[in-house]
């Protein structure tokens, strides 16, 4: 029997809960935390207590009440001012708009209760139980108790659901407003990270359409062997470039391209290599990092230097993150500063935004000369997160 009963009252607190918003189930959950297991029941007891003595002095007036009924009167008013209050507490939403009707009808329900249980005690006693409506003083004395009490239980009741009420406005606006900024940030850094993308793009293609255009007005063989590598590279970089994320096989591929495109211009005065494990080709990367490094690396360290120089491209695990490694011997730090331009700059910001600070990109200089750059990140795929406030950083 009891395990039935409480499988019934479960159901019935599941039906409860399952018509509470979520807010509601959160203050229930905090309040069957607080009286079960923080000992808020201590506080009924005491309440009850309480009120007993209460009773106990109030049995002594001349109010013709013994104590037994003066304890259960007492505490039934309490306890049931206490049951209005949690009521409304836990459901304030019931009484949005009906504040007013309920000040008014929960007087008059509280005076016919007045006279029922004044005709029950009657009958307990008795006596007529209609004999109260013949003495003017007991049906004032009834009257006025079940209005008072009415009107204090309404009071009491109506107080707590507004002020629930308007508290709850006040959480749903502000919970509304911040997934309203969430959303706008969200977009603002999927705008931006395309921005930054696409930011590699035009000086790239300029610069190797212009050597192919100064090629073929010499007459040089060389002409058909760039367009054909820059073919190769934008067949690698047209899905790479526009998309959110991109492989490292598809990067790799793109690099090489690239690089086959600046042996083409550079000649002797260039020499490569690209490392790409079959461990890390499938681990989703930003698109474009990579190519920016080997761009910066032709610029800044190969290009300047009389006798070129080397790039070795190398991309492997360490741990739970990816390294990826460009090291040139070029001109190194003795020419323009390689971390001041927009280029690494915009890997910080786009890294910034996608893993947080759980990626890096780290500059030195090589031995015996030239540059290293190295971007660490992790394995798994990221999860964006935006903060467009926050101000750019500068390499």
């Amino acid at each position: 029997m009891i395990a039935i009963l409480k499988s019934r009252y479960d159901a019935l607190a599941q039906r409860v809960l399952a018509s509470l918003s979520e807010i509601e189930r959160r203050d229930v959950r905090a309040f069957d935390r607080w009286f079960y297991a923080s000992g808020g029941w201590r506080w009924l007891l005491g309440i009850v207590a309480v009120t007993t003595l209460v009773a106990w002095v109030a049995s002594g007036l001349p109010w013709n009440m013994t104590f037994a009924e003066a304890a259960i009167l007492f505490n039934l008013v309490v306890l049931t001012l206490l049951w209005s209050g949690l009521s409304a507490w836990f459901g304030y939403r019931r009484f949005q708009g009906r504040i007013f009707r309920y000040i008014v009808a929960a007087p008059l329900l509280a005076l016919a209760g007045a006279l029922v249980g004044a005709s029950i005690a009657g009958l307990v006693k008795g006596v007529d139980p209609f004999v109260f409506f013949q003495d003017s003083t007991k049906l004032r004395h009834v009257v006025t108790a079940g209005l008072v009490f009415g009107f204090l239980f309404s009071l009491v009741t109506a107080l707590i659901a507004h002020l629930r009420n308007r508290e709850y406005q006040a959480l749903t606006a502000h919970l509304a407003a911040e997934a309203r900024q969430s959303e706008t940030s969200r977009q603002l850094a999927e705008s931006r990270l395309k921005l930054l993308q696409l930011q590699i793009e035009p000086h790239f293609l300029f610069n190797t359409l212009g050597s192919a255009q100064q090629l073929a007005e010499k007459g040089a063989p060389e002409a058909a062997d760039l367009i054909r590598e820059l073919i190769r590279f934008l067949r690698a970089a047209a899905p790479a470039l526009r998309d959110e994320m991109t492989t490292v096989r598809q990067e790799a591929d793109m690099i090489r391209a690239y690089l086959g495109i600046m042996q083409t211009r550079l000649g002797r005065r260039l020499a490569w290599s690209l490392a790409c494990p079959d461990d890390v080709a499938d681990v989703p990367i930003p698109p474009g990092m990579l190519i920016t490094l080997a761009e910066n690396a032709i610029k800044h360290g190969i290009e300047p230097s009389p006798q070129g120089g080397r790039i070795d491209v190398a991309i492997g695990r360490v741990g739970d993150d990816v390294v990826l490694a460009v090291n040139d011997t070029g001109t190194g730090l003795g020419a323009a500063a390689p971390g001041s331009g927009i280029g690494l700059a915009n890997i910080r910001e786009r890294l910034r935004l996608i893993y947080g600070e759980r990626a890096a990109l780290e500059l030195e200089e090589n031995d015996p000369r030239g540059f290293r750059a190295r971007i660490t990140l992790p394995a798994a795929r990221p999860r964006p997160l935006p903060d467009p406030d926050s101000p750019m950083e500068h390499a």
